[in-house]
């Protein structure tokens, strides 16, 4: 098995998960900025605006550990898989998202 290829694949894909990520802030910030200025939101914008919210808290869980707990960078893989065992995603969707469609893809 080479390293190589698989660390380029891995790259890639967090590189497109931080645009998709990027991406999803730039849509709710418009979609701030259209009730801000008294703009009817759509049913699809609230949909939208409460997902980012959702993924701004998810990160804010996985970044503050990091943060504050010693020798959480070896403590949180392990977490992470544990909750997705258990159903319970604790990555942004962005992130998500792009791994499920990896797994599909090996499969």
């Amino acid at each position: 098995m080479k390293i190589e290829p698989i660390i380029r694949k891995h790259l890639h894909s967090f590189i497109q998960s931080l645009k998709t990520e990027y991406q999803g802030n730039k849509s709710a910030a418009k979609v701030i900025e259209k009730y801000l200025k008294g703009e009817k939101i759509t049913p699809q914008d609230d949909m939208l605006l409460r997902r980012q919210i959702f993924d701004y808290f998810k990160f804010i869980g996985i970044v503050v550990p990091f943060i504050i707990i010693p020798g959480s960078m070896i403590i949180l893989p392990i977490l992470v898989r544990e909750a997705k065992k258990r159903n319970i995603d604790l990555l942004p969707s962005s992130f998500s998202d792009k791994k499920e469609e990896e797994k599909k893809e090996e499969k």
